[in-house]
C-alpha cells in the first residue's frame, strides 16, 4: 500500500470551486478528446474557449486550476509540470471568457499516460470489474504493478480503470511550493467518493 501515500488526486480548492466553467462554441473540436488515451495533437488546430457558466461573474478572477470536466491550468502551473518532463502530458492553449474580459494564459492539460494499476482486492467499487463497469468508491494502488514502471514514466498518470488523474508526491511538492491558487490534492489513501464534501478535504497539504 506504499503508493497510496505517495500519489495524490487533483482537486479544486477555495475560489476555484465557487465557479463552474465549461467549453463553448468556438472551442477547437479536437479538445472534445481530452479523455483520449492517445495523443490528440493532430486533432487540435486552434485554441479552447471557456466561459464562466455559474458563480458571481462580477467577482470572477481565474485561478491556477479549474475543473471544467477537464483540467484547465495556468501558465504558472504548466511551467511547474514541464520541469519534470512527464511522459505523455500535453497542454493546449485556452481562453477564459467572462463578458468582455478574456484571459489567454491558460491551458487544457491532456494526460494520456494511462496504467491499469488499481488493486482490486483493496479498492471498493459499486459494480463489476468486467469492462470497468463500476462506480469507484475508494481505491488502492497495486504496488506490484507500479514497481515495474520507472518513476519518470509514472510521475503523472491516469488510471485506465477510471478517470482519476494521479500525481506523484514530488510533483505535488513543487506545485505546492509555487503557491498556486485553486488547486488542492487528496492522498489516494484518503480519497473516497464523498471526499469533495469533507470539511478537511485539503488539510493534508
Amino acid at each position: 500500500m506504499k503508493y497510496d501515500d505517495e500519489y495524490y488526486v487533483l482537486t479544486e480548492q477555495g475560489a476555484s470551486g465557487q465557479y463552474m466553467l465549461g467549453q463553448i462554441d468556438g472551442s477547437d473540436d479536437g479538445l472534445e478528446r481530452l479523455l483520449s488515451q492517445r495523443s490528440i495533437k493532430r486533432l487540435v488546430r486552434g485554441s479552447g474557449k471557456v466561459r464562466v457558466n455559474q458563480g458571481d461573474k462580477a467577482l470572477f478572477s481565474p485561478c491556477d486550476y479549474h475543473d471544467t470536466g477537464d483540467d484547465l491550468v495556468s501558465e504558472k502551473f504548466k511551467q511547474v509540470i514541464e520541469t519534470f518532463k512527464p511522459q505523455n502530458v500535453d497542454f493546449y492553449q485556452a481562453d477564459i471568457i467572462n463578458g468582455d474580459q478574456v484571459w489567454s494564459e491558460h491551458y487544457f492539460m491532456h494526460i494520456w499516460n494511462h496504467y491499469r494499476v488499481m488493486h482490486q482486492g483493496r479498492s471498493k467499487i459499486d459494480g463489476t470489474y468486467v469492462d470497468d463497469d463500476f462506480i469507484l468508491e475508494s481505491f488502492s494502488l497495486d504496488e506490484n504493478l507500479l514497481d515495474k514502471i520507472p518513476l519518470q514514466e509514472r510521475l503523472i498518470f491516469r488510471l485506465s480503470e477510471d478517470p482519476q488523474f494521479l500525481f506523484h508526491e514530488t510533483v505535488v511538492a513543487a506545485l505546492k511550493a509555487a503557491n498556486l491558487t485553486g488547486v488542492g490534492f487528496k492522498k489516494v489513501k484518503d480519497w473516497g467518493i464523498s471526499s469533495g464534501f469533507d470539511d478537511d478535504f485539503y488539510a493534508d497539504l
